[in-house]
């Protein structure tokens, strides 16, 4: 009896890590790949930009133009923080484009981490910049005005409507910061999946399809061109979730600190 051939896979041992690709191995290596990219560029800084320092000072000026309009007067603080969001997912997007190799961010615990950083920095720097009782006031219903002469009935109903509100609308808040970070991750997470998933899936029905046919021959070089497909179209969803990703979490925390920002700006 045959036995059918088992996977080719790349051993990692490093840490005790069982042989095949792990994710958190992958990731560790886009952050030694980054550290190192970053250490050649600082190390020779020129005037005039080439090569990576160039790149980097397109993603530089990319960024920090995005943050600006959404982040305000915190932009600079939080820069470091998208800056390297967007770059560590993006570069981590284009692993699974490497054969053999998988994409960090197609795993749920990888993208919850990187969530869960925006979630806690969106909470503590809000309550830092307005203070604990004024940030959670934000989360209360604006009371309903009511004229002095208005009749009992039409009182009492907005009294209870306002009753009703002050119970449902801090739960509605609640609620809807908690689907954030899960909202980032599966985002991130299902479309990765997807990714990987349909253009396996396209490869394969293809194979099927033209395998044993006349027309076999006659198409043995579109395999070569799909894959340069492929990869166009991969670098591009890789660079649209990292952006998406970045955005979001520029909006949340933008939306922590842009109203403290008004109030300065209104005060003076």
């Amino acid at each position: 009896m045959e036995h059918a051939e088992s996977p080719i896979v790349i051993p990692f041992h490093l840490f005790g890590f069982e042989n095949g690709i792990n994710a958190l191995t992958v990731s560790w290596f886009v952050t030694l790949l980054l550290f190192v990219l970053f250490f050649l560029v600082i190390r020779n800084l020129k005037t005039v930009p080439t090569g990576l320092q160039n790149f980097f000072e397109m993603v530089y000026d990319f960024v920090h133009g995005m943050a600006e309009p959404l982040v305000g007067k915190h932009t600079d603080f939080f820069f470091p923080l998208f800056f390297y969001l967007f770059i560590f997912i993006f570069f981590s997007n284009l692993m699974g484009l490497i054969p053999g190799s998988m994409s960090p961010t197609s795993r749920v615990d990888i993208n919850l981490g990187m969530a869960l950083i925006i979630f806690f920095s969106t909470h503590i720097w809000g309550i830092k910049e307005k203070g604990l009782l004024q940030y959670l006031s934000h989360f209360l219903p604006p009371p309903i005005p009511v004229e002095p002469g208005a009749a009992l009935w039409l009182k009492v109903m907005i009294k209870t409507i306002s009753l009703a509100l002050l119970v449902m609308m801090p739960l509605i808040h609640v609620i809807g910061e908690l689907v954030r970070p899960v909202s980032l991750t599966m985002r991130l997470f299902g479309n990765m999946m997807a990714k990987e998933k349909v253009l396996a899936v396209s490869i394969l029905l293809m194979l099927i399809i033209l395998g044993g046919s006349p027309l076999m021959d006659s198409v043995a070089v579109l395999p070569f061109f799909l894959r340069v497909f492929i990869m166009i179209l991969g670098v591009l969803v890789s660079f649209l979730q990292a952006f998406v990703f970045m955005l979001l979490a520029m909006v949340y925390i933008g939306g922590a600190v842009a109203e403290h920002d008004h109030e300065e700006q209104a005060e003076h």
